[in-house]
């Protein structure tokens, strides 16, 4: 499921970005397969102990940490233009569509495995 997120989530990045290249395709998903590893993860796991499919207060707590990510690598990357980063609509759109796409895949997958165990 990791995986999968982290394949999409570089498909949207690299089209939000307008830029051409398997290179930083390939860097790109590993590189959001580890943030969603250890960010996601936990917050997986602790929504994951009462498995809800598709439930929007579990998208609305992904897209929370997903913005809550974003605005520490603007603030750590380069502190001065942080307001800047967060005046643009691109924290938003990346943040939104991150915890969109883990949520759908974490609703399909193990979401639904949770509710077959249940059975």
């Amino acid at each position: 499921m990791h995986v999968l997120s982290a394949l999409s989530a570089a498909v949207v990045y690299v089209l939000g970005i307008d830029y051409d290249g398997y290179i930083p395709y390939f860097l790109i998903s590993v590189i959001l397969f580890i943030l969603y590893l250890f960010f996601a993860a936990p917050v997986q796991y602790f929504l994951n102990r009462k498995p809800k499919r598709f439930n929007l207060k579990y998208l609305l707590i992904y897209i929370f940490f997903s913005f809550l990510v974003w605005l520490i690598f603007a603030v750590t990357t380069d502190p001065k233009t942080t307001i800047d980063s967060l005046m643009g609509y691109e924290i938003y759109l990346f943040s939104i569509s991150f915890a969109l796409i883990f949520w759908i895949w974490d609703s399909v997958f193990l979401q639904n495995k949770a509710k077959k165990a249940a059975k």
